[in-house]
């Protein structure tokens, strides 16, 4: 997997599953927006689109991906789920407990080695913090 900064979501993984979310949810005018025609950054088409519903279709694209029951994810898929769920909690969509508590484990618990480890450190954080102020919902039938 591809690393191109120390945000959860800045990996391959987790950029793919969340464009197969916004593209699955929103088709044609996801792909509009998207266009190189488009006035709006990639930044501010994700807060326009970002819903429950791409939360779960990314998840799903993740799930998909790596073929295998959660407990059998290696970290860079588990970085990549705690990735989609920390951008659209940064996107102000609901996070369903399930999905959130799990992101906020596995964030806690990261063991992989980073280049910029003081930064990554302070991203996760950060992270973590966001994760945990934005509980309230309690299952992902809510997403």
């Amino acid at each position: 997997m591809g690393h191109w900064g120390v945000k959860s979501y800045e990996n391959d993984d987790a950029a793919d599953a969340l464009d197969a979310g916004f593209d699955r949810v929103h088709g044609d005018r996801y792909n509009e927006l998207m266009d190189d025609a488009s006035p709006l950054t990639f930044e501010q088409v994700q807060e326009r689109l970002a819903s429950p519903e791409t939360l779960a279709a990314a998840i799903a694209a993740l799930e998909r991906t790596v073929g295998a029951p959660f407990e059998e994810w290696d970290e860079m898929d588990r970085l990549a789920f705690a990735g989609i769920v920390v951008r659209h909690a940064e996107l102000a969509v609901p996070i369903p407990d399930v999905w959130r508590l799990r992101a906020l484990g596995w964030l806690e618990d990261e063991g992989i080695d980073w280049d910029e480890a003081t930064v990554r450190k302070l991203r996760r954080e950060k992270e973590i913090r966001l994760l945990v102020g934005a509980g309230g919902m309690s299952g992902p039938d809510h997403a």
